[in-house]
């Protein structure tokens, strides 16, 4: 393919899960290629901050608002099952003293309704670009529909990219509105997807249904950041890292009890503790333990120099960042447990759901964490399985060769 192909990526309103393109992105532009990034105002300037153009043409439906209505709304049908969590407003993401407090029922028809409508205007949104720029290939995340239906109605390839652990078979890719329909495609569903880049270690490879699995060197990347001097001044004691991300905060508050117990575990064992969180979270944790050197929403890659341990709520990015080292998983979320029970399988991360979690149970995989070696050397081979895959830079010939046959087979995959 002669430099100067467009391709077009299509994104989330969710950092976290459209990170992993953020290299693919570079790589495509170091060939010589046009990326434009489809994506909600919000995310404009953490895209551009990541060195990719953003086009701001999607709405920004907040998505922590859809998980927040969802719990609330099973919260008032199961009290009983959320009785150790203090409830969250749906709405305002703000404490309340009861679930009683907001009418879910009277609003989550609506909210539903505007959603969809929403996605719908994005689907549409999403096809007018592509039909006026004229891509050559379009890649998209986990949750983005506009990006398949974009590629379908302009009969260009698309490839779905994985953050790592989640198959193509899970990307939440439905379309509730009817758009693909209305713009001449019926009969899609996910299980359609043809081509997936993956950059999960082999041995806990999710499934990627009938994709052709394009395997690639994982990348790390979290946003942008400034890297400490003092983050290469090797510790005297052990440290471990402690990410709890927006999304924990976002969906749940900033009261969950895992996160106090993880800090304690850690300190009460003598280990330094680096704590990044987002910066409601941060201030809500009142008086810290010795110890404990708080960062807001530092990225994550620039933090493990020196650890020897990390603990996270559940979400891919800083189980894929830290591959190469010890994890304590406390998953929040159903497909949280469900990753974090998958990468487990590797032998180098203990799970324990973060929601019901006791003191001494995380005190318990704190001591493992560092003391385990049998989780250091599991952690070393899955880094090793991830390294040994081909570099984004080998995988752009074969994005070149999909978008100048509209085909690939494993035989056109580096090697």
């Amino acid at each position: 393919m002669t430099a100067g192909m467009r391709v077009l990526f299509t994104t989330t309103n969710w950092k976290g899960i459209y990170f992993c393109m953020v290299p693919l992105g570079w790589a495509l532009q170091a060939a010589g290629h046009e990326v434009r990034v489809a994506c909600s105002p919000a995310q404009a300037p953490a895209i551009s901050g990541a060195g990719l153009v953003p086009v701001p043409v999607l709405e920004g439906f907040e998505l922590m608002q859809v998980e927040r209505m969802s719990r609330y709304a099973a919260a008032r049908r199961s009290p009983d099952e959320f009785a150790a969590l203090a409830p969250v407003h749906p709405v305002t993401g703000q404490p309340v003293d009861s679930y009683d407090d907001y009418d879910v029922a009277a609003h989550e028809e609506d909210f539903t309704r505007r959603y969809h409508e929403s996605l719908g205007r994005n689907c549409d949104a999403a096809v007018a670009f592509a039909r006026s720029w004229r891509p050559a290939l379009v890649v998209h995340d986990l949750m983005t529909p506009e990006g398949v239906l974009a590629a379908l109605a302009t009969g260009v390839p698309s490839v779905y990219h994985s953050p790592g652990m989640f198959g193509s078979v899970e990307a939440s890719l439905h379309d509730p509105t009817g758009a693909f329909a209305r713009h001449g495609v019926t009969g899609w569903d996910r299980s359609q997807i043809g081509y997936a880049i993956d950059p999960s270690p082999q041995q806990v490879a999710p499934d990627m249904g009938k994709a052709l699995r394009m395997p690639v060197r994982y990348v790390p990347y979290n946003g942008p950041g400034a890297m400490d001097p003092w983050l290469l001044d090797r510790p005297e004691r052990p440290r471990i890292c402690l990410i709890w991300g927006n999304s924990a905060s976002g969906i749940f508050g900033t009261g969950v009890p895992a996160l106090r117990h993880a800090i304690d575990a850690v300190t009460s064992a003598g280990a330094e503790l680096l704590l990044t969180t987002a910066p409601e979270q941060a201030d809500a944790l009142g008086e810290l333990p010795d110890g404990v050197r708080l960062l807001r929403d530092h990225p994550l890659h620039l933090l493990l120099a020196h650890c020897d341990a990390v603990i996270h709520q559940g979400s891919v990015n800083p189980m894929m960042t830290a591959a190469g080292l010890p994890q304590l998983i406390l998953a929040l979320t159903d497909d949280q447990v469900e990753i974090g029970r998958r990468f487990a399988l590797g032998g180098s991360a203990l799970l324990l759901p973060g929601l019901d979690a006791t003191a001494e149970q995380i005190r318990t995989a704190v001591s493992r964490l560092l003391t385990d070696a049998a989780l250091r050397e599991a952690a070393k081979r899955l880094e090793s399985d991830i390294d040994s895959h081909p570099t984004v830079a080998q995988l752009v010939p074969a994005l070149e060769r999909l978008a100048r046959t509209g085909a690939l087979d494993a035989a056109d995959l580096p090697r």
